[in-house]
C-alpha cells in the first residue's frame, strides 16, 4: 500500500485534489468512546485505540493492511500492517511482533502455541545485532549470527537469574530441548549449557574462552544457589 504524500504547509488543496493537510494521530480512547456507542463488553472497543496508539509509537510498521481482527475465541485481537503486527489483549496489552522473531513465533503457532501472546516489544540487544521479545510461555531472542532461539521454561528462569545474555553463558544458539528418557530439559548457549531436571535440579556448564573466563561470577553462584534451594531441591 502506498502512503500518501504529505503535503507542505503552503500547499493549497485543488478541486477534486483528495489529497488531505490532515496529520495522522493515534485514535485516543476518548475519541473511540465519543464516537462510537460504548458496550463495556465488547473488547473490541478497549483494543482498537490500544492497537492504534502502539501503531503510532512504532510509525516504521507502515500502513495497515488488514482490519482489526479478533484471534480465536478469546477476547484477543490484532492488526497486520506492512511490517509487522499488534495484538492486544487485557492481560498483555498491546505489543509488536516483527521480522524473524515473528517469523519463529508464527511457526510455532503463534498465540496458540506454549510461546502464548506477546508480552513486549521487540527490544534491541546491546552491542549484538539482533533483538529479542518476551512472550507470556517464554522468550525468542534472534541475532543476525546465530539465527532465532526460544528459550522457556525453568532454562530460562534459571538463564534470567544469571542475567539473561549479560551472563557468563551468553546468547542462547538454540532451542531449549527435552530429553523425554531423562526428563530432562537443555539449553545450549554461547558459552556453555544449562540443563534441569525435576529430579536433579540445575547444572550449568561454563567453556572458558576468550569472552567467558570457564566459570560463574560470584552474583551468578549466589542466585544459582537460591533457585537450587527454593524451585529446584535435590533429591
Amino acid at each position: 500500500m502506498t502512503r500518501p504524500r504529505r503535503l507542505s504547509p503552503t500547499h493549497h488543496a485543488r478541486p477534486g485534489d483528495r489529497r488531505s493537510t490532515r496529520r495522522e494521530r493515534p485514535v485516543s480512547w476518548s475519541d473511540f468512546r465519543t464516537a462510537v456507542s460504548f458496550d463495556p463488553s465488547n473488547r473490541l472497543l478497549v483494543a482498537v485505540p490500544a492497537i492504534s496508539e502502539k501503531r503510532a509509537e512504532h510509525a516504521w510498521l507502515g500502513d495497515a493492511v488488514a482490519p482489526h481482527t479478533r484471534v480465536g475465541d478469546a477476547d484477543v485481537y490484532r492488526r497486520e500492517y506492512e511490517r509487522g503486527a499488534v495484538y492486544w489483549s487485557d492481560g498483555t496489552g498491546a505489543h509488536e511482533v516483527h521480522g524473524e522473531i515473528a517469523a519463529r513465533w508464527l511457526a510455532l503457532g503463534g498465540e496458540s502455541s506454549f510461546l502464548g501472546l506477546p508480552t513486549t516489544d521487540e527490544q534491541p540487544l546491546i552491542g549484538v545485532d539482533g533483538g529479542y521479545a518476551h512472550f507470556e510461555g517464554g522468550s525468542v531472542y534472534w541475532t543476525a549470527r546465530h539465527g532465532a532461539a526460544v528459550v522457556h521454561g525453568m532454562v530460562r528462569d534459571i538463564w534470567s537469574l544469571l542475567g539473561w545474555e549479560r551472563s557468563a553463558l551468553g546468547l542462547p544458539v538454540a532451542d531449549v530441548g527435552f530429553d523425554p528418557d531423562r526428563h530432562e530439559f537443555s539449553g545450549c548457549f554461547e558459552h556453555g549449557t544449562i540443563t534441569w531436571s525435576p529430579a536433579g535440579g540445575p547444572d550449568i556448564a561454563i567453556t572458558a574462552s576468550a569472552a567467558s573466563p570457564g566459570e560463574l561470577g560470584a552474583d551468578e553462584r549466589d542466585a544459582l544457589g537460591r533457585l537450587a534451594a527454593d524451585f529446584a531441591p535435590r533429591p
